[in-house]
């Protein structure tokens, strides 16, 4: 160990910040001094406020050839900055990227595994065709590395080389390595493949036979997954929930393998655990196994509810789902659900749709707490969680389906109508379902007609669409329940083309049924109504069916058919989902799709983005256009330059200063040996024009192909 003085004065030596000099360029003049800066602390320093100002989404491009210079480094960390400040100019700014092929190149076979890793994953990451002259060897090195972390880097590059151009991985046979990658050691390694190998089905199902290779690495699948970080675990899962067991016994060993997992604590491996169990658990042998595996996915979803509210969010809407395939799995879990008074509306109101699903009709006492708890949440202070509470008696009573329970419902909505002036839509829509439910009640029937019938305004009263609607149909339904029928009746006669489309077609639907109780003139006034003044395609088709019918001959029994038709018992006012629908849900449980409720629409295209390629160019031509960007840039106007007073000055210095300028590409040129080619100013202003001239062709075309369609459309006509 060296003495003490000289320690301290190596320390001294390396803690030396030479501050740059202040440029009048302003910020950004400051960063281009740092960054060429003879100390290697404030080149680094300098690096870090570049990409703090490419952060914040201010243009720093016009620095690519001072940051580039200090990618040769063995600073791991250093180098991972301008491999970050490279990636994302390779977007906006593709020719530039051309310029460090060569450092990629050389990085690719560091000794450091985790420069290699930079090098490949950042090449894979700038979108210019000519850089793939050079991908192939470094990919290909990698992916028989000898470091798993390389391997498992490379075989996702595969994946991105084949958005960027297919025809090319195919040709080299990049794809036969990833195949052959499903059989590597490493259950990382083997997680990426797989993920690699399920994005280039999705961009082009026909590249890869992604069902067969699945089928074929089963083993290999499960044996990985106790060895897997939580990502790959997901991968691994998902890709075992494309396959289909041969028989009930490989069924079983697979649900045997993965109910371990059931017991993790990310929330994400549990439920794609759940996923290939609800997939396997069907062609498995009615056993007492089964049961055994139900009771540990109820104890996996019990304990994602004391996850935080945004998981918990999730996962009641995969519960949602799972309920509708097997209601009795949580059926004993009801207090589970129960709302916490810290809860988020949106968890509220998730824990009321699954309270009311998994509730056993044939359990009394569990309804009775429900009706309680809903009861409850009735008088709560948010209106949406009110309305929601409401909706719910009415759904609990309709479940349970016995008159004395649904006469209690009944009498809590009435009561909280009374007490409630600003909820009578909710209530109103709720006690009509519950009469449809039970119609052959009369106390009930008697009851809610009094009800509605004392209220003075019932127009301006309701103010939802379906309120309006049900409201209607108990005036047609019960008229002699309603003494000021004909008043009532005219008041929504009378606004009739304001009204929504449900409201329109309850009022035609009523006064044609009562049309032998109300006078000829309201019958007349709302089929003129319904057939010239409303734009509802289906409103009008049913009033010229009702005129015709009126209008014939001898139709007085078809009339009298048509107004003595009942609506059918109500079963059921939950909404389900159609068996197709739910058999897709629950293979993408976890997924997007469970959140939306609506499954993946299959889209080959659906991963395509726009990919910003410089395509039919050689690559002498992107050098000369990398280094007329960057002569361009060094001349323009500096953006972070925050002193107004000095932009002229600055920009006027900058442009007599052309040796400088000359000599920074003349470095550039020497660090990445790319001779000493230059391109004169009459190449960029002929590129220029030509890209001008090339654009003006395009909008020339549109505008012709714009005016063709244009008259052909008219000729139509």
């Amino acid at each position: 160990m060296p003495p003490l003085d000289k320690r301290i004065k190596k320390f001294i030596k390396d803690s030396i910040r030479v501050a740059p000099r202040i440029s009048e360029k302003g910020e950004l003049g400051e960063l281009r001094t740092g960054l060429v800066s003879q100390y290697p602390q404030t080149r680094k320093d300098a690096i870090k406020k570049t990409i703090q100002q490419m952060t914040l989404g201010k243009d720093v491009s016009s620095l690519f050839p001072d940051v580039v210079k200090n990618i040769a480094t063995n600073d791991v960390e250093q180098k991972k900055l301008v491999y970050l400040y490279v990636m994302n100019y390779a977007e906006t700014h593709p020719e530039l990227c051309i310029l460090v092929v060569n450092t990629f190149v050389t990085d690719a076979q560091d000794p450091n595994p985790l420069i290699r890793c930079m090098a490949i994953r950042t090449m894979c990451m700038i979108r210019v065709d000519k850089i793939l002259e050079y991908i192939e060897i470094p990919l290909r090195r990698t992916l028989q590395d000898d470091n798993p972390y390389v391997r498992k880097t490379a075989v996702i590059c595969i994946a991105k080389l084949f958005q960027l151009n297919k025809e090319l991985c195919v040709e080299i046979g990049v794809l036969d390595d990833l195949i052959a990658a499903l059989d590597d050691s490493n259950p990382m390694v083997v997680a990426n493949a797989t993920a690699a190998l399920t994005e280039i089905s999705v961009m082009d199902p026909d590249a890869v036979l992604l069902l067969d290779l699945i089928s074929s690495h089963v083993n290999q699948y499960l044996l990985a997954l106790n060895e897997c970080t939580e990502w790959a675990r997901i991968t691994i899962l998902t890709a075992l929930t494309e396959y289909q067991a041969k028989d009930s016994i490989e069924a079983q060993q697979i649900i045997d393998r993965v109910t371990a997992h059931l017991q993790h604590v990310n929330p994400a491996v549990v439920l794609s655990t759940i996923k290939v169990i609800i997939r396997n658990l069907e062609l498995t042998q009615p056993q007492s196994s089964n049961s055994v595996i139900m009771k540990k996915m109820t104890s996996a979803l019990v304990s994602l509810m004391s996850t935080p509210p945004e998981l918990q969010y999730i996962a009641l809407k995969n519960i949602r789902i799972i309920l509708e395939k097997y209601p009795e799995l949580l059926s004993k879990e009801l207090r589970i659900f129960y709302v916490k008074f810290n809860d988020p509306l949106y968890v509220k109101l998730e824990k009321i749709e699954i309270m009311v699903r998994l509730v056993d009709p044939a359990n009394t006492k569990q309804c009775q707490l429900l009706l309680s708890e809903l009861k409850e949440y009735t008088m709560e202070f948010e209106p949406e969680f009110v309305s929601r509470s409401i909706q719910a008696l009415s759904q609990l009573g309709i479940k349970y389906s016995h008159e004395t329970f649904v006469s209690k419902v009944l009498d809590i909505l009435i009561d909280f109508q009374e007490r409630q002036e600003s909820y009578k839509d909710e209530c109103c829509s709720a006690m009509c379902d519950l009469l449809r439910h039970c119609s052959t009640n009369d106390e009930m029937i008697t009851s809610v007609c009094a009800i509605l019938n004392a209220w003075s305004d019932p127009d301006s009263m309701l103010q939802r669409d379906d309120a309006k609607c049900n409201y209607i149909w108990l005036l047609g339904q019960y008229p002699i329940k309603f003494p000021s029928l004909t008043e009532k009746i005219s008041i929504f006669v009378d606004n009739f083309v304001h009204e929504e489309p449900l409201t329109q077609t309850s009022i035609l639907m009523t006064i044609v049924r009562l049309h032998s109780q109300l006078p000829g003139s309201i019958l007349q006034n709302i089929l003129e109504l319904a057939t010239n003044q409303t734009n509802e395609i289906d409103v009008r088709d049913l009033a010229m069916m009702y005129w015709r019918c009126l209008s014939m001959p001898n139709v007085e029994g078809l009339v009298k058919q048509l107004c003595s038709m009942n609506l059918p018992q109500i079963a059921s006012t939950l909404d389900k989902l159609s068996p197709d629908v739910l058999e897709k849900l629950l293979r993408e449980l976890s997924t997007i799709s469970s959140i939306t409720l609506k499954p993946q629409v299959d889209n080959k295209n659906k991963y395509a983005q726009h990919q910003r390629v410089i395509r039919g160019k050689h690559l002498d031509e992107l050098k000369d256009i990398a280094k007329n960007e960057l002569a361009y840039n060094m001349n323009d106007e500096v953006l972070l330059d925050f002193d107004d007073n000095d932009n002229d000055d600055n920009y006027s210095s900058n442009n007599s200063n052309p040796i400088q300028n000359s000599s920074a590409l003349d470095d550039l040129d020497d660090l990445f040996n790319f001779g000493n080619n230059t391109n004169s100013n009459a190449d960029g202003s002929a590129i220029e024009q030509g890209i001008y001239d090339l654009d003006i062709h395009k909008k020339d075309n549109h505008d012709q192909e714009t005016s063709s369609n244009t008259q052909e459309l008219l000729d139509l006509f």
